[in-house]
């Protein structure tokens, strides 16, 4: 083992100025266009060699996939397949792409694309590869450490109605994770490299957010605001920001008005609030996050010397669909009580600011399980598990517990397969109605299919040769 070698990317993957208007995201309910850039977004790189093996880490704010970025990256800088991991923050003030896809893969079931989303999405892969090879270019010697910390800035979003459906809105009493992990490198002066933050937590603020002009535009959301903040503050740095197990928490104050609403509120405060306001609030929270990141920051001690290992594995995730004839939108929009998509998509079903006649058949199982891929990544006492699919805060912290190392954090939205399955609820709450429980993954038993696979990682790390 030689001398750890880290490197750094940071590349913009904002729209070009003749990509807007831009289409809006469905679950908005349709003809909301994007049109106009508050913040730029970026896909950020990491690279590091210890002289046997390089791992390249990156991290786009974006909400969709890379496919087939591994393999490209591997056809042109060698790096092996298992070594590297891109992950998205699932970013809901950016912008919906297609990905890239690998050949006998298809785009993520329910959604259909424009060509300026498919243009958006080959932009996007190949400002992947320039940043995965500006990192590889640009290695130099470095330490690393670990710490953890806390930041109070989510909080479970399903909100439990009297009628056995969810709204999405904060509830306290639910369970949560206020864990922020932190991957820090610094060169042999100890001035930082660079950081991968994990925290748990939808980029969720800036979400049909309008500008002080009334224009709905492009940014980073809160976790962009975070890497702006912390680069300002170690100047040359490249921070970035992965999603841990975030299937069910929010940022806090996201859904406290009329769009995602209690049965019981016989007013709404959404339309109320000014344009240009969530924009505001949005970086108000990501620089509180960065300032909680920046105290684990200062206080971890950096090291020389890392081992570097890594394994790669499908698991199977049942599927459903729901009955024929079916508006997975509306579906999705009444499981959460989103009044304002449920009246967009079919208005006879709102009467007086309110859902009326709620009830939703129960979805089919499919013959095919999907496959879901999972990562484990050993640096030095530290493990990383990647997994493709957004998984619930319980899943993720069964995965930790199983974990054969007591340092470990979970990366989700990530992985070379795309994010098909989407949300996968864990074991004691796939009862619960909520928005998710009506997606692609049927209810099962998540924890053991997850933990599992932990499992099959780990013997391929520790055990085969």
């Amino acid at each position: 083992m030689g001398k750890l070698m880290v490197g750094t990317a940071k590349v913009c993957i904002t729209p070009p100025a003749d990509a807007f208007p831009y289409p809006g995201p469905a679950y908005l309910g349709g003809g909301v266009e994007i049109d106009g850039v508050y913040f730029d977004i970026y896909v950020r790189m990491i690279a590091l060699s210890n002289g046997e093996e390089t791992f390249l880490f990156g991290s786009f704010e974006e909400s969709n996939g890379t496919d087939a970025l591994k393999d490209a990256v591997t056809e042109k800088y060698g790096i092996p397949y298992q070594n590297q991991m891109y992950c998205q923050i699932h970013n809901h003030g950016g912008v919906q792409t297609t990905t890239v896809v690998k050949e006998g893969r298809g785009q993520k079931k329910n959604h259909q694309y424009t060509e300026v989303q498919k243009r958006m999405g080959q932009m996007i892969f190949e400002k992947g590869l320039e940043a995965a090879g500006a990192a590889l270019a640009n290695m130099v010697p470095a330490k690393w450490g670990f710490g953890t910390g806390r930041s109070y800035i989510n909080v479970n979003r399903d909100y439990p109605n009297d009628d056995g459906y969810f709204s999405q809105i904060d509830y306290y009493d639910g369970d949560s994770d206020k864990t922020l992990s932190v991957l820090k490198f610094t060169d042999e002066q100890d001035q930082l490299i660079a950081a991968v933050l994990n925290y748990s937590a939808h980029a969720i603020t800036t979400i049909g957010a309008t500008d002080l002009d009334g224009k709905y535009k492009v940014s980073g959301d809160f976790p962009g605001f975070t890497c702006d903040y912390l680069e300002k503050e170690y100047p040359g740095s490249v921070v970035m920001w992965t999603s841990g197990a975030a299937g069910d928490q929010n940022a806090i104050c996201c859904f406290n008005g009329e769009k995602h609403y209690s049965e019981n509120c016989s007013v709404s405060i959404n339309r109320m609030i000014p344009d240009g306001y969530q924009y505001a609030y949005s970086q108000n929270l990501g620089e509180r996050h960065a300032v909680d990141a920046d105290q684990v920051i200062r206080k971890i001690v950096c090291h020389d010397g890392m081992t570097m290992k890594s394994a790669c594995t499908d698991v199977y995730v049942p599927q459903q669909e729901a009955p024929a004839g079916t508006n997975f939108w509306l579906n999705i929009a009444l499981a959460q009580n989103n009044v304002s998509v449920v009246e967009k998509l079919a208005p006879e079903m709102v009467q007086n600011g309110k859902i009326v006649g709620r009830s939703i058949e129960e979805y089919q199982r499919v013959e095919k399980d999907e496959d879901c891929e999972m990562q484990l990544f050993v640096l030095g006492d530290l493990a990383i598990v990647t997994v493709a699919a957004e998984l619930y805060v319980n899943l993720g912290k069964a995965i930790k517990e199983a974990c054969p190392l007591k340092k470990v954090f979970v990366i989700t939205v990530a992985g070379g397969h795309g994010n098909r399955i989407g949300y996968v609820q864990d074991t004691g709450s796939n009862t619960h109605k909520t928005f998710q429980h009506f997606g692609e993954a049927y209810p099962c038993d998540s924890n053991k299919i997850f933990t599992d696979g932990l499992q099959k990682l780990a013997e391929k790390i520790y055990y085969e040769k």
